[in-house]
């Protein structure tokens, strides 16, 4: 419970403060829910004795895990199914 100041006291007291600063900082903890499957994933990419938040962090440091989804976008899958195509044609080509 923060303490009551009298405000007119505190104006009118010449020689002794009577305000006071207090500071809490609380960061609240949110829980999400996992699938056995998922757990497992991430118990697995623990280091040591790392929490299961700092993995998550770590895992998503990357930014955004959709970067380079769409990259083909202003091409057609015919077209990069045939530029595909044609890159492992001439990877395989065998000289008679």
């Amino acid at each position: 419970m923060v303490p009551r100041v009298n405000r007119r006291k505190a104006i009118g007291a010449k020689h002794r403060s009577t305000s006071s600063v207090y500071t809490r900082v609380y960061m609240p903890d949110k829980t999400i829910r996992v699938s056995e499957e998922t757990w497992r994933r991430l118990r697995a990419r623990k280091r040591g004795e790392e929490s299961f938040d700092a993995v998550i962090e770590r895992e998503l440091e990357d930014g955004d895990p959709l970067a380079g989804f769409g990259e083909w976008s202003d091409t057609t899958i015919d077209d990069a199914v045939r530029e595909v195509k044609s890159e492992l044609d001439e990877d395989f080509e065998v000289d008679p």
